[in-house]
């Protein structure tokens, strides 16, 4: 009888999307422990949010690898490693201060073995962090890498409440994000108020997207804007819609101003 060929395992690692791994046959681990990931040569730490069979023919040597399930000695080592990234922070602000950089440092941590100091930051333009790589990996010795990341991903890494009091999506599920634009805000409705269709980032929020293509189906039931229409008040034309709820504010030709369901008006011939 052949040998179970492995699992893919997703694995949460601090910082970035889940990774996927494989995860060798005779490793035994379940969803939500702790696991040891080997990733390009460095060892990384992180929960498995899920375990997968092995798709056929899938060539597993260039995936990260689950190495084991993590020790109490792991779980010591890496609030070691937790207290080091704290500890770095001085230092990289202070380089950054050295080299005249504007950058924003969004999260500063070392691998779980510590071979590797991950620096993520935003900033308004290019930057040259060569010098300051230069500097750090001398003092530290340890191998730096800087990663410049957009204001979305940044927002989605610090987190916190959004507008509507929930967690914001891009800190608690969100794995990608969406081209979004303005043409989906309108759609929907929403105040071109910069304060109702921005999100804690400063750019248009993610969850425009979420209902845009249900409001353009529903759009399609109802009159355009303008259109001439008849209902029991007599005759007028569509100044609004509320579409979820499939009604229309018309503006009759004596001026008054009516609200009715979709299904008491006509099209005025």
């Amino acid at each position: 009888m052949n040998a179970e060929p492995g699992k893919i395992a997703l694995v949460q690692l601090d910082i970035g999307r889940p990774l996927r791994c494989f995860s060798p046959s005779n490793l035994a681990i379940h969803v939500e422990d702790l696991c040891i990931v080997e990733v390009d040569r460095v060892l990384e730490y992180g929960p498995i949010l899920s375990l997968d069979t092995l798709p056929p023919g899938e060539d597993t040597s260039k995936l990260p690898k689950l190495v084991r399930r993590v020790t109490l000695q792991d779980q010591a080592r890496e609030k070691e490693a937790e207290l080091m990234s704290k500890m770095a922070i001085e230092k990289c602000t202070a380089a950054a201060e050295k080299h005249e950089l504007e950058i924003r440092m969004v999260r500063v941590r070392y691998s779980f073995d510590r071979q590797v100091l991950t620096i993520l930051f935003s900033s308004e333009s290019r930057v040259d962090f060569r010098g300051m790589v230069k500097d750090l990996s001398t003092d530290l010795r340890v191998r730096v890498r800087m990663q410049q990341i957009g204001v979305r991903d940044e927002a989605g890494i610090i987190g916190g409440m959004g507008p509507c009091g929930r967690m914001m999506c891009c800190a608690q599920w969100l794995e990608s994000f969406e081209s979004i634009n303005i043409r989906m805000a309108k759609a929907q409705r929403i105040s071109m108020n910069p304060n109702a269709i921005s999100g804690m980032c400063g750019r248009l929020k993610c969850c425009l997207r979420y209902e845009c293509d249900q409001y353009h189906e529903m759009d399609r039931q109802l009159p355009r804007d303008g259109a001439k229409v008849c209902c029991e008040h007599g005759k007028g034309c569509v100044i609004d819609k509320n579409i979820l709820a499939q009604r229309l504010k018309l503006r009759l030709e004596d001026n008054r101003i009516v609200e009715v369901p979709v299904e008491d008006v006509t099209r005025d011939r």
